[in-house]
């Protein structure tokens, strides 16, 4: 799944767009989150100056029964999210989870907050600020990962997958071939948590969900200049 990023939601016509996609999930630029509509439940999880999902704030609204009670609160926010957000910050959530009537919108609505159980969730901004590494990084998340991917401070990329008996590889070793790197960029983008790197000797193997995709060797020389391309990073790749 290719996650878009939409500059905001901040009118009537941007949500019903929104909520008309197959998947109603995207990053927001403004207020830097990202917003996932499930069923009856509006979830929104911050990410301005996080990259670690663990560390970031998760605020889910919404009733067992109906959406209704979201969309009141989204109109009752004039449609803009930045004023949902600045509503939720400013509440006492002393218990788990509570009938908000301060919302004064819907009596069926509950709100929680609480921690995102992802390990890593990339923030937009992140995306096209990638700078290059200059030493090896204590833990080898998605966005160092990405770090080094993008700045190409690396060598002999390998695929470190096994074909499965009965499959044809077309790489030497008979494994399956190596992806591309802008596929391990969008695989690293869309599910961060599930990527983890390990060094082995001199090389870095690349693991997603403790199985292994892909290894190299890390070069920390800074890269060249860069030739100017139309958009940044996400508009790229995204």
């Amino acid at each position: 799944m290719i996650i878009r990023v939409l500059p905001q939601l901040n009118s009537r016509q941007q949500w019903i767009d929104f909520c008309r996609r197959e998947t109603p999930y995207c990053f927001v630029d403004q207020p830097e989150c990202l917003v996932d509509f499930q069923s009856t439940h509006l979830q929104i999880t911050l990410l301005s100056n996080r990259t670690q999902g663990k560390d970031a704030i998760k605020y889910s609204l919404g009733s067992r029964r109906s959406v209704e009670p979201a969309w009141k609160l989204i109109r009752a926010c004039n449609w803009d999210l930045s004023a949902v957000v600045a509503g939720l910050e400013q509440m006492d959530f002393s218990s788990n989870v509570r009938d908000n009537s301060l919302l004064g919108v819907h009596t069926d609505l509950t709100a929680r907050k609480f921690f995102s159980k992802e390990r890593s969730v990339v923030a937009p901004s992140k995306v096209g600020l990638l700078k290059p590494l200059k030493i090896a990084p204590e833990i080898w998340h998605a966005e160092n990962l990405l770090r080094l991917l993008a700045n190409g401070q690396y060598q002999d990329l390998r695929s470190e997958q096994i074909a499965l008996p009965g499959t044809q590889g077309n790489t030497s070793s008979g494994g399956i071939p190596v992806p591309s790197i802008n596929s391990l960029r969008l695989m690293l983008l869309d599910r961060p948590w599930e990527w983890i790197g390990q060094p082995h000797g001199d090389r870095l193997h690349l693991f997603r969900e403790r199985q292994p995709m892909v290894s190299l060797i890390p070069d920390f020389t800074p890269p060249g200049p860069r030739l100017k391309s139309k958009g940044n990073a996400r508009q790229q790749y995204l």
